[in-house]
């Protein structure tokens, strides 16, 4: 994976807390990392009910090309994770895409899951995050299953999606309303089933590859 030299951290960091209220800035660049406590159960012995049903929507794949969300997840289960690349957040884009990066590799190796999970990392960005950024993000983590790195055409085509999901996403402003290049969010992951039912939500207390791989089976074995 690739690994931003500490100096360009330092100046994001300065830079944006140039521009930030100390609450901003305590809230968007949380100190450490997160270390699970706990061990998930075991597949199988327990139920993830449906959230919500979440309806498909435009995007555009890494060439560009006008698709669709769940066209790209090929009537398979999905793990969907909203990012920006340009996040240097301690707690968040990079925790999230670090997750899936493992979670990929996991998958890849399972015979049981190869074919049946698709993971999709979707841009809120759309301004800088272009079919291009994204493809060299693709390139980066080199996948070893099948994991898509999308973005939508322009912001109007955007918010339909983080609203039907429930990703909160804002622009942090300066003073002047002008903007700094960084969003205030909250880190989601969600895994959607066949049938576009959001079945889990993880955010960072919950995010790691060993529960995603449990309710993925857990998913699989209601199934059937």
């Amino acid at each position: 994976m690739r690994r931003w030299p500490a100096g360009v951290v330092a100046l994001l960091v300065a830079t944006a807390a140039a521009a930030l209220e100390p609450s901003d800035y305590a809230y968007t660049y949380g100190v450490g990392t997160f270390v699970p406590e706990y061990a998930p159960p075991p597949p199988g012995t327990y139920e993830l009910p449906p959230i919500k049903t979440v309806a498909d929507h435009a995007v555009l794949d890494e060439a560009g090309r006008p698709t669709t969300l769940f066209t790209l997840a090929r009537g398979r289960l999905a793990v969907v994770a909203f990012i920006y690349t340009t996040c240097a957040e301690a707690t968040g884009c990079p925790v999230s895409t670090a997750a899936l990066h493992r979670l990929d590799r996991a998958v890849a190796a399972a015979p049981e899951l190869r074919d049946a999970v698709t993971l999709v990392t979707v841009s809120f960005d759309p301004e800088r995050d272009t079919p291009a950024r994204m493809a060299s993000t693709r390139r980066l983590h080199a996948p070893a299953g099948d994991w898509r790195f999308v973005t939508t055409p322009d912001g109007a085509t955007l918010q339909p999606l983080l609203d039907d999901f429930g990703q909160p996403v804002a622009k942090l402003r300066r003073a002047d309303g002008s903007w700094t290049g960084l969003f205030r969010h909250v880190l989601k992951v969600f895994l959607v089933d066949r049938e576009r039912r959001v079945r889990n939500v993880y955010s960072v207390g919950f995010l790691h590859a060993e529960l995603v791989l449990n309710d993925l089976r857990t998913v699989l074995a209601a199934e059937r």
